[in-house]
């Protein structure tokens, strides 16, 4: 089931059309001047898959399907946009109404919750030599929370640099023993998608928190953790993401039993032998 702004209704769609939902997504511009036959092509499907799934999400055909996505390119895909947008929501645009639609957000994450993919990062993230963390922008808040949790049971972590060449300084001490989480969301930064091309060649793992509702089986050692962050013209909340990244946390500390006891018991006396110095 899903919720996106040029659907009608609520709908379950198959693993293709998730793949034209981001395509769409991701390219409205260009969309919205394609005809069928050209959008087929980019997204790599054929034309009667993109006029069945016109229908699906309750349009009569492909240009309807277009009309409606060019009325969504009036602005309110800026920053401000989004913010006025959301403000002016009869649902978002009070506290009440603001934290209701973030449960909303945590709610549709937790429907496209795939335990495997949580148990499989965990174990990846327990068994790492070094966990080495990017973001950048917003996202960067997520990344420090993690280095801190993740530093607290004693796991060996690195907060790459959001931007510049000396991401590289890094990335060529990277090996197959190493782990990359990288918090992407809809739009991968460019950053994120070259440590994703450096993997192919390093073979190590990475950890994608990604709002991409269809991500490419490249490599089963790619484990991506979907977040539902509201609809391209909403402000963007962090609320959804810092509850699945929480969930992964205790999952984490769960794992680690005695070991994680260890650490955060030697933190403890830690601060305690030095309170007088620096008071906690």
């Amino acid at each position: 089931m899903t919720d996106i702004y040029f659907t009608k209704g609520h709908t379950d769609f198959t693993k293709t059309e998730q793949k034209i939902i981001n395509y769409i997504i991701e390219n409205p511009d260009s969309f919205v001047h394609m005809t069928i036959g050209e959008a087929a092509r980019a997204i790599g499907s054929s034309e009667p898959t993109i006029s069945r799934f016109a229908r699906h999400c309750g349009y009569a055909d492909f240009k309807e399907l277009k009309t409606t996505v060019l009325r969504h390119l009036s602005g309110t895909d800026s920053p401000a946009g989004k913010l006025n947008s959301t403000i002016g929501s009869a649902s978002s645009g009070t506290p009440e109404g603001f934290l209701q639609r973030q449960q909303f957000c945590i709610g549709k994450t937790l429907s496209f919750l795939e335990p495997k993919l949580m148990e499989q990062a965990v174990s990846a993230i327990t068994e790492a030599r070094t966990v080495y963390l990017y973001a950048k922008g917003a996202a960067l808040s997520l990344a420090q929370l993690t280095h801190f949790r993740l530093t607290r049971f004693g796991i060996q972590t690195v907060l790459l640099p959001p931007g510049s060449s000396e991401l590289f300084e890094y990335m060529n001490l990277f090996t197959e023993k190493d782990l990359v989480i990288l918090f992407g969301f809809q739009k991968t930064p460019k950053e994120a998608q070259v440590l994703l091309d450096h993997q192919k060649e390093r073979h190590y793992t990475c950890v994608f928190f990604t709002s991409r509702l269809y991500q490419p089986a490249n490599d089963s050692r790619v484990i991506p953790l979907y977040v539902y962050r509201g609809e391209p013209t909403e402000y963007h909340s962090m609320s959804a993401p810092a509850a699945l990244l929480d969930a992964l946390v205790v999952m984490i500390g769960a794992k680690l039993g005695k070991r994680s006891e260890k650490y955060l018991d030697s933190l403890y006396q830690l601060k305690e032998h030095y309170k007088s110095e620096i008071p906690r």
